[in-house]
This record gives structure tokens, sequence and C-alpha cells, in this order.
């Protein structure tokens, strides 16, 4: 069996003490790398989650935290007898067509900008008013701006299970499938395959002047 990376829940938390130990430290780059939880887990191969780990790791090596993540148990980890390396499609399974992936093409900066403008703006509807009060979008990113990074208050419960992870409830499962609907509805045609939290505490919106 070989090891692949920290299990979703250990890979978050692990994330969140190296994101506490960067909001103090000078750091470079000066956040840790994005962790594959969620819908990250779900559309990465076994090599994509291995590789950000380790980049996660090197990142802590770098600025000088590596402690923040080296107690982490082996029965904490996440192994494979044969690491999967497949591209991973819409559905969660292995892509059979990767040209067309590998077709979209990347949004330029300032229709990034626009609909990024349009998220915020729209994000109660888009969200729903009690998902809209504990989160709010933050960039799209990854190579083909096909990741969505949005804030999560860490004090809040989303009704799929966890920032970091999905339910065992199907029907719990499916109120992030919606979710994730209703934002590819939003910034149609352009569309996200992941959706990744930052956990912490959410600054209240500012008033809208008068």
């Amino acid at each position: 069996m070989k090891r692949i990376c920290p299990k979703p829940i250990r890979w978050s938390e692990a994330f969140n003490r190296l994101t506490e130990y960067a909001q103090s430290h000078p750091c470079d780059p000066p956040s840790p790398p994005i962790p594959l939880i969620l819908a990250g887990w779900a559309f990465s191969n076994d090599i994509d989650k291995k590789e950000r780990w380790e980049q996660t790791v090197a990142w802590a090596e770098k600025n000088g935290c590596a402690d923040l993540i080296a107690g982490i148990p082996d029965s904490d980890f996440y192994y494979a007898k044969e690491p999967t390396n497949y591209v991973v499609g819409p559905l969660g399974g292995p892509m059979y067509l990767p040209w067309d992936y590998e077709s979209k093409i990347r949004p330029s900066f300032d229709q990034l900008a626009q609909l990024m403008e349009k998220l915020i703006s729209q994000w109660s509807e888009i969200a729903g008013d009690e998902l809209a009060r504990v989160t709010r979008p933050l960039a799209f990113t990854g190579k083909k701006a096909r990741r969505l990074l949005v804030q999560a208050d860490a004090d809040a419960v989303p009704p799929w299970g966890g920032w970091s992870y999905l339910s065992r409830e199907e029907s719990k499962r499916r109120t992030f499938t919606r979710f994730r609907a209703a934002v590819n509805r939003a910034i149609a045609p352009h569309e996200v395959d992941h959706i990744d939290f930052v956990v912490e505490p959410v600054l209240p919106a500012k008033p809208s002047k008068s």
C-alpha cells in the first residue's frame, strides 16, 4: 500500500493550522497549497492528491512550520495499492475523452472579474440566505479557472455535512450538488468543477452606501 495524503478531515485541519501560521508570519508563497478535499477529493486522482500533499509538506518545510503537520498519525492517511492517475471527469470517474476536458478555454481576466462580481452581488440568491450569511466567494483558481475558492465561517456547519467532507446521507450530499449547480447556472457558460472552502471567521458584509 502506498501512502497518498491525509484523509479529508485531517488535511483540512492541517491546512487551517498552516493558514493561521501564514497569517502571522511572512511566507513564500503567502498561503499554503489548497487541499484537495470535498469536491476536490472527488474530482482528483490519487496522483493529484499525492502531489498536492507533497507540495503542502514542501511549503511547510520552506516556511519553517513543518512541525504543524508532522504529527498526523498513519491511521489518518489515505493509502492505495495502485494509485489512480486517470483524468477525472465531471461525474467523478475516469474521463475517457480527455480532449473534451482539455478543450475548455480559460476566460480572460476581465471575464473572470465580471463573473466574480456577479457571484458576489447575487450570492444570497445563488447560495440561499442561510448559507450566504456564513460564506462568500473569493476567487477563481486553477489552470483554467474551474475551481471556486469560498470563505466559510469556522463556526457554521453546511447542510451537506462539513466544509471539508460530505455527509454519508445521500439527501445531505445532494445539497452540495445543488449548491454547485446554482453557482454554475449563475456563471454559465463558464463552470467550475470544484469548490474549495477556506475555513475562517467570515467578516460581516460592508453596509451599502445610501
